[in-house]
């Protein structure tokens, strides 16, 4: 499994592979006062793709909840 999160020039984008190949990508896009996302959760791009219930739920609970925000926030002081 891997997760990755990266700054792009409209936001961020985070990428979650898990072990039998699937990759599901959750773009965010940073707007004035705060971001929207541009794609569904990953419990819910899992939901549809048919994985186990007890994995969606854990990606829920560790990524679907993520400070998109606070990351490109970090990464504007950064830069």
């Amino acid at each position: 499994m891997k997760y990755s999160i990266e700054t792009t020039d409209y936001g961020c984008i985070e990428t979650l592979e898990i072990s039998n190949g699937e990759k599901y990508q959750k773009r965010t896009q940073r707007i004035k006062g705060g971001c929207r996302s541009l794609d569904d959760d990953f419990s819910d791009q899992m939901e549809k793709a048919g994985i186990d219930e007890e994995i969606i739920e854990k990606a829920y609970e560790v990524y679907d909840d993520f400070g998109a925000l606070d990351f490109m926030e970090l990464a504007e002081l950064i830069e």
